[in-house]
């Protein structure tokens, strides 16, 4: 009997891993031969951009850059209301072009085009109130800007707008870090990677929502936004952690986005509870022997799953507790290697009941 297949198999191409299985069976005598051709024709080949249109866009792109650097050399000598109309003009440009060409059947092209109206509408605001001395918060902008290029991102389906919109929104966080606009958004772009199937944007999505959680828990948890930062690390932990274990119950069916998630949240929890560790008084030695510990474990999920974003992290943060407890002792090596030993024993009794489960 055929064990199931790991995560990492999920994790190539469906066309690879049907020719393997089709070549094994024809090999076991399950398949007959002449059927292994029209059976890999009826598997649904992957878009890929070919030479011409990646060189097309590459034009598109610097004749854009040339007219951006035309119109710079001349920004001094043109009339305010021409400065504004040329705003104006490029951002209905980009817009109607994305339409345009999601009307011709160019998915690329639309994305892109919408990106670049996106951008356009952001530099638009601060231009605008230097073109008619109009003072603003930088904030209020920023936001404003991101939930625009958002709402082009909805329009269009456009990956590249939406990831546009989660870098202002981001800007507009550091601006002030006590909005949480970050982490909604950093939701929203979850769900639209999701629908979308698109992993630019999960990947995006996936840091934006470990910085917007904590920009979040700035704003929600008692107190100022930088006070109690290792109870509020701390909680960001858990909730990644917890998402994390979700994503990774969810992998499977030929989606690269729960498996981008779980890599990202993985992270992202382990740092959280690194910076908890590093700022909360009292746990000293027991949270340095946990990170370890959580280090090790991480390390085998990885390896399990065959996730290598998941075993890198594991690794990184075994490095870092190690580190930490170095730091913590001074000379004093013996009681370093007394921690180290008692976890490796812990962590070759933990692999070896997961291999006494795991063995057939």
């Amino acid at each position: 009997m055929r064990p199931a297949a790991s995560p990492g198999d999920r994790m190539a191409s469906y066309l690879d891993r049907v020719t393997a299985d089709l070549d094994r069976w024809i090999a076991e005598g399950l398949v007959p031969p002449e059927n292994r051709e029209p059976m890999l024709a009826m598997v649904a080949r992957p878009k890929t951009t070919d030479a011409a249109t990646a060189l097309a866009m590459i034009g598109a792109l610097m004749v854009g850059a040339a007219v951006i650097a035309l119109v710079a050399a001349n920004w001094a000598v043109i009339p305010r209301i021409g400065r504004f109309a040329i705003l104006i003009v490029a951002f209905l440009v980009a817009a109607g072009g994305s339409a345009f060409a999601g009307a011709r059947g160019r998915p690329n092209a639309a994305n892109g085009l919408l990106t670049v109206a996106a951008a356009i509408y952001a530099a638009s605001i601060g231009l605008t109130g230097q073109i008619f001395d109009i003072a603003g918060d930088p904030k209020t902008a920023a936001i404003g800007a991101g939930l625009a290029a958002a709402l082009l991102a909805l329009a269009g389906r456009s990956s590249g707008a939406a990831i546009a919109s989660l870098v202002l929104i981001g800007f507009g966080d550091f601006a002030d870090p006590n909005s949480g606009w970050l982490l909604l958004a950093g939701v929203g772009a979850v769900v639209a990677a999701w629908i979308w199937r698109s992993t630019p944007l999960s990947q995006a999505a996936g840091v934006a929502v470990i910085v917007g959680l904590f920009s979040a828990l700035m704003t929600l948890y008692p107190g100022e936004p930088y006070d109690n930062s290792g109870e509020k690390a701390l909680i960001a932990a858990v909730l990644l952690a917890i998402a994390a274990s979700g994503m990774r119950l969810l992998r499977g069916h030929d989606r690269p986005e729960p498996n981008i998630f779980y890599g990202w949240w993985t992270w992202g929890a382990l740092w959280a509870f690194a910076i908890a560790g590093m700022s909360m008084e009292g746990w000293g030695v027991a949270h340095r022997v946990v990170w370890l510990l959580i280090s090790g474990g991480v390390i085998a999920l990885g390896r399990h799953d065959r996730h290598a974003l998941v075993t890198a992290a594991g690794v990184l943060s075994l490095i870092g507790a190690m580190s930490a407890v170095m730091f913590d002792l001074g000379l004093d090596l013996i009681f370093a290697s007394v921690i180290f030993g008692v976890t490796a024993l812990v962590a070759l009794a933990a692999g070896w009941l997961l291999r006494g489960r795991t063995a057939p």
